[in-house]
């Protein structure tokens, strides 16, 4: 008996023709030709491309090539399941927080969705095809080696910390909305766009080569209202449990200030050895280890010149976790190499240029204090023999490079 009403079984459609008809519908194809192609009714197809844009997605979040977060999302619903697979908080893409909202999804996805594939720090990727605008349909499992591109992180004014420089300037701060990097412009003085960032980023890998434990600065863009500034983004060390503790506050608790005439009358030796001794004691720590912290600062900023290492951005750092203390990273080095000087490119020789650079709190020509230092701690025998040092080429003034060939110089010359 012949099939007159073409019953028996309905045209099937695979996930992969669905992916193909839902793109094809997206490019301009009427929804009823697909359906005819296909042997199904419009109503049926438009339902199943219905229950597909309905269906959660899965957003795998890796770390150094490890899944340590997966997120369900429904994007028809507004709902999300978030499941962790590790304990280190800085890993995870909303830090603390085992619930976020929405918002703070969306907020996910427009921070890191700033540039291809979704970098925002080497190592650490959401993954979609490599597209800049997210699509929920092209959310696929892959790793990528591109980090090669410079991000951005938008801010609202509600982000802000605005920092307020010793003269009519400024330089925007902010942590990412999971509190996971911190984030800062570059600082503008006196109408002044300042290249610290690039300073940041050359005292960080100058460190690296030295051994010397440093906060890592990464380049990114800092956007802001209408505007983009250049900038450097890091880890925010504090996330783990740590706080920073500034040496000022710590030495006020003892009623001790750098701005007394004791201190003050110190020789630059005597002055770094007496901060020594108070991180020590303040610390319970082996004075040999706040000795080396103390050395290690003042070589950084002698390498770079940096004028800028006031009481407030070297101390301790506090484990509320445990209740202790410790050496603290490096940080804010950027104000060197003449990028804290907002007349840099107006003085006509080097030694004019230098009569505004000293290390601080130490008042020295940066060039003779690493020869004190190496006279009192040897640092060759301190840096494991490092005979040479290199300088990234990413700040290219004549006043810079000339610094930099100098103070190269001067560092082979070191017994």
């Amino acid at each position: 008996m012949s099939n007159e009403r073409n019953a028996g079984r309905k045209p099937t459609i695979t996930d992969e023709q669905l992916n193909e008809i839902k793109e094809r519908y997206e490019n301009g194809e009427s929804l009823s030709s697909l359906a005819l192609e296909h042997g199904v009714t419009r109503q049926a197809l438009h339902k199943r491309l219905q229950a597909k844009a309905e269906q959660p997605v899965q957003i795998d979040w890796i770390v150094d090539g490890e899944r340590v977060s997966t997120l369900q999302v429904d994007f028809h619903k507004r709902g999300l399941v978030l499941s962790n697979y590790v304990m280190e908080i800085s890993k995870l893409p909303f830090g603390f927080n085992n619930n976020p909202t929405w918002q703070q999804f969306a907020s996910l996805l427009e921070e890191k969705y700033f540039m291809d594939r979704g970098v925002d720090e080497p190592g650490t990727f959401l993954f979609t095809d490599g597209k800049k605008d997210f699509s929920v349909d092209e959310v696929i499992d892959i790793q990528t080696d591109d980090v090669s591109k410079i991000p951005v992180f938008q801010f609202q004014k509600k982000d802000l910390i605005l920092t307020r420089t010793d003269t009519d300037g400024y330089q925007m701060k902010a942590l990412s909305f999971d509190r996971k990097l911190f984030i800062k412009s570059q600082a503008v003085i006196s109408g002044v766009e300042m290249r610290d960032w690039a300073v940041e980023i050359i005292a960080s890998d100058l460190a690296n080569q030295l051994g010397i434990p440093c906060v890592q600065q990464h380049q990114c863009n800092f956007a802001f209202g209408n505007r983009k500034w250049d900038g450097v983004y890091s880890k925010n060390f504090e996330i783990d449990g740590y706080t920073f503790l500034s040496f000022e506050s710590l030495i006020a608790t003892k009623h001790l200030s750098t701005k007394d005439d004791s201190f003050i009358k110190r020789g630059s030796i005597e002055k770094l050895k007496w901060c020594a001794s108070q991180l020590s004691e303040i610390g319970s720590l082996p004075y040999e280890q706040a000795e080396k912290y103390m050395v290690d600062l003042a070589v950084i900023d002698c390498l770079v010149g940096n004028v800028d290492r006031h009481t407030r951005n070297f101390g301790l750092f506090f484990n509320s976790n445990k209740g202790d203390y410790s050496i603290p990273l490096i940080f804010d080095n950027g104000m060197g190499l003449f990028e804290h000087d907002y007349y840099r490119d107006n003085y006509k020789t080097f030694d004019e240029a230098m009569n505004n650079v000293y290390v601080a709190p130490y008042g020295k020509d940066p060039f003779e204090f690493l020869e004190e230092l190496n006279d009192a701690f040897r640092l060759k025998q301190l840096y494991a023999g490092i005979d040479e040092i290199k300088y990234l080429d990413i700040l290219n003034t004549s006043f810079s490079k000339e610094y930099e060939r100098r103070m190269q110089q001067l560092w082979q010359k070191l017994d």
